[in-house]
């Protein structure tokens, strides 16, 4: 079996991804009693190809809109979502004296935005669609990393910008600027299992992650790859959050 991993291409992760995941696939192998091996997919659209074509069994994905548009396929099932990703929103960051108030009031103006195709992006540009924002796309200068934003913002780059942060929004009011608008929340950090594998093993795989925060071992896997736990899949937001973003 596979477990294909993409942490997002705007943060850094902690250390060699088979390093960081091997308690979990050391775990997971034992109670399916099938061998695991980790694949770290970087690209975006190496991931959307390898999942249209069913090559992963089992993926733990940051970027939502890959994730879901696997499950809106019919390949894929969701199983569960990182706790403390369940309600991440774009955020516009502008200067203290910007005449910018709203997201209405972005049209025409030079934004900063992470990489292009982050999931902090593509809510933010489905958000300036629905105001009927021509070619939103047009307007942005992306940068790798979130907390380069601000910079942007702050050196006359961009008139405004976009993260995905809590923390770098906290840290860009606590400085004295402004977040003048957010999207709707999405769900990111989703695990998602193909549908070749069979329901019992399926139900197996999300007992263990929505167990693993009530144990000390489970606690140790949990901290290896940076989250505190998993949540159940909530079909009903997922869908909803699938349609908002034009899937």
């Amino acid at each position: 079996m596979i477990l294909a991993i993409n942490e997002g291409v705007t943060y850094q992760d902690g250390g060699p991804t088979s390093e960081r995941y091997k308690p979990l696939l050391d775990l997971l192998s034992k109670e399916l009693k099938r061998p695991i091996k980790v694949q770290k997919v970087d690209k975006y659209s190496d991931f959307e190809k390898g999942l249209a074509a069913s090559k992963y069994d089992l993926v733990f994905i940051h970027p939502a809109h890959v994730g879901l548009k696997a499950v809106r396929s019919d390949n894929y099932v969701g199983l569960a979502t990182a706790k403390g990703f369940t309600d991440y929103r774009a955020r516009v960051m502008v200067k203290s004296d910007s005449p910018l108030k709203s997201m209405e009031d972005l049209k025409g103006k030079k934004i900063g935005v992470p990489s292009i195709e982050s999931i902090t992006t593509f809510m933010f540009t489905a958000n300036l669609r629905d105001l009927k924002f021509p070619e939103p796309e047009k307007y942005f200068t992306a940068t790798r990393y979130q907390d380069a934003v601000p910079f942007m913002i702050e050196n006359g780059f961009a008139e405004a910008g976009v993260t995905g942060s809590g923390a770098v929004a906290k840290a860009w009011v606590a400085k004295g600027g402004r977040v003048i608008a957010e999207t709707k929340p999405v769900p990111i950090k989703q695990f998602l299992v193909s549908k070749k594998i069979s329901e019992a093993e399926r139900a197996k795989v999300q007992s263990i992650l929505l167990n693993l925060s009530e144990s000390e071992p489970g606690k140790v896997i949990l901290s290896k790859i940076n989250i505190s736990g998993f949540v159940p899949w909530n079909n009903e937001a997922m869908t909803e959050a699938a349609v908002r973003l034009g899937l």
